[in-house]
C-alpha cells in the first residue's frame, strides 16, 4: 500500500481483525448465554468487514500530474482528472473533494503522499 498516493493505515486492518473475532465470540455466546448476542455478531461482522474492506481496496494513485485513479472500499476503479476538481469539503471525520463527474471520499485517518496533497491544493 505505500505506493498508492493514498491509502488507509495498516491499524484499520488489525481493527476489522478485532471486530471479526468480536463476531466469532458473539456468535458462540449466542448459543452459549443468550440470542440477543446475535445483534452483537451482526454489528460486529459488518464492521469487520467495511474496515478490511476499506483498507484493502480504498485508495488514489496518480498516473501523471494530471491525472490519477480512485478505488472505492468496493474495488470500483475510477479515473479523474485533477483539472475536474471543483471545491474541497471538510466534514468532521474526513472530506469530499468534488469533481465534475463525481465525489472522491477521503476518510481522515487516511494517509496521503505529498505530491498527491500538493496536486489538490494546486487546483484548488
Amino acid at each position: 500500500m505505500k505506493e498508492k498516493d493514498m491509502h488507509m493505515p495498516a491499524w484499520l486492518c488489525v481493527l476489522g481483525c478485532v471486530l471479526l473475532a468480536g463476531a466469532l465470540a458473539c456468535l458462540v455466546l449466542c448459543f452459549v448465554v443468550s440470542v440477543y448476542a446475535l445483534i452483537g455478531f451482526a454489528l460486529c461482522l459488518c464492521l469487520g468487514v467495511a474496515a478490511i474492506l476499506c483498507y484493502k481496496n480504498q485508495w488514489v494513485e496518480m498516473i501523471d500530474d494530471n491525472e490519477f485513479i480512485y478505488s472505492t472500499m468496493f474495488g470500483n476503479e475510477t479515473k479523474y482528472y485533477f483539472s475536474d476538481i471543483e471545491s474541497l469539503k471538510q466534514n468532521a471525520d474526513s472530506m469530499t473533494l468534488h469533481l465534475k463527474n463525481g465525489k472522491i471520499h477521503i476518510e481522515s485517518c487516511a494517509v496521503i503522499s505529498e505530491r498527491f496533497a500538493n496536486a489538490i491544493n494546486s487546483k484548488l
